[in-house]
Parts: structure tokens; sequence; C-alpha cells
């Protein structure tokens, strides 16, 4: 798990250059993280697509998962990356049969073969156990990939880029009174 501290001198002194009131600042935050949680999920899940070589970012949706802890100035946001290994039908390319199995990608699937079962399209499966059935499709293994991804070109900027959406949302609560009822 990443974690990252904040400059909270930074964080006061843009408080005081806007003369924000405690309300302010805490409703603030809140905002910048939300704001910067979904920024990351955004940057990684157009990332990750391209840098995996998937059809589209629906298995990685389902994979990315935001939790938000607490209230006011202690609050946190988790964002958790399920790294199980992806099915073979979920990359782009197309699987060539090699000598002792599929080729995919680069990655060689030992034990992998081609099989249309019960009329479904063609795909690329495993056996489940010792007989000829039950087969399953084949995964191909994503996490080294994945983190290596994230931690160098997500993850750089992270406290620079809540630092900006905090100078925008204090800037937008401050001066042009978003957010304290008055429009």
């Amino acid at each position: 798990m990443l974690s990252f501290d904040l400059d909270g001198d930074a964080l006061e002194r843009l408080a005081t250059e806007f003369a924000a009131s405690p309300s302010e600042v805490e409703k603030a935050y809140g905002a910048a993280l939300r704001r910067t949680a979904s920024n990351i999920r955004r940057l990684s899940s157009k990332g990750l697509k391209s840098e995996l070589g998937l059809r589209n970012a629906t298995a990685l949706r389902r994979r990315l998962k935001e939790y938000r802890y607490r209230k006011g100035r202690g609050q946190s946001v988790v964002l958790w990356y399920g790294a199980n290994d992806l099915p073979v039908s979920a990359f782009k390319g197309r699987p060539r049969e090699v000598a002792g199995g599929i080729e995919m990608n680069g990655t060689t699937l030992v034990g992998a073969f081609f099989a249309r079962p019960g009329g479904k399209k063609r795909g690329v499966y495993r056996r489940a156990g010792d007989g000829r059935f039950p087969i399953v499709e084949a995964r191909m293994p994503v996490a080294d990939r994945m983190m290596i991804y994230l931690e160098d070109e997500v993850f750089v900027d992270i406290d620079t880029l809540f630092l900006r959406n905090f100078e925008s949302e204090i800037r937008a609560r401050t001066i042009f009174g978003v957010g304290n009822g008055k429009r």
C-alpha cells in the first residue's frame, strides 16, 4: 500500500493567502481529496489499458475501488487495485499455438489450448483438474507490470496534483462563494 504525506504548511499558506475560514478549508480539503482520487482513477485506468494492451478498460474498472474514510481534516481515500491475472480474452492481439501451449503478446501459457466449449466463441482454455473436463479460460499475469506503471507514471506527482486541486477549491470557495449557499 502506498501512502502519501501532504505538506501541511503549504495547505495553511494557501488557506491564509485566500483568508479562508476553517470550515471552508475543511470543505475544500475534502473536495480536493475527492477530485484527486477521481483524477488518479482516470489516469490509471487510461494508462493501464494501453500499458497492458487491453481491449477495453472494463476489466480494469471492475478491479479499481475507492474507499473514503472519516470526515473533516483527518479524512482519507484508499484506492484499491485488483492485480489478479486477467483472462486472455481481455487482451488485444491474436493468440497462436506453439509447442507446449499458447503464446499471446510474448507470454507463453504452458498447457493452454484452443477450444469452443458448448458452442461458444473460440477461446484459450486450460484444464482445471486431472481429467478432460472441466476447462477454464486461461489467464495472463498483470500484477508486476501494473504496479511498476502505477508507481512510475501515476503516483509520481500526486502531491502536486492534490495541492493544485486544493488551491482551486479554496479559490472557488473564498472568491466565488461556491458551496456556502450564496449565489
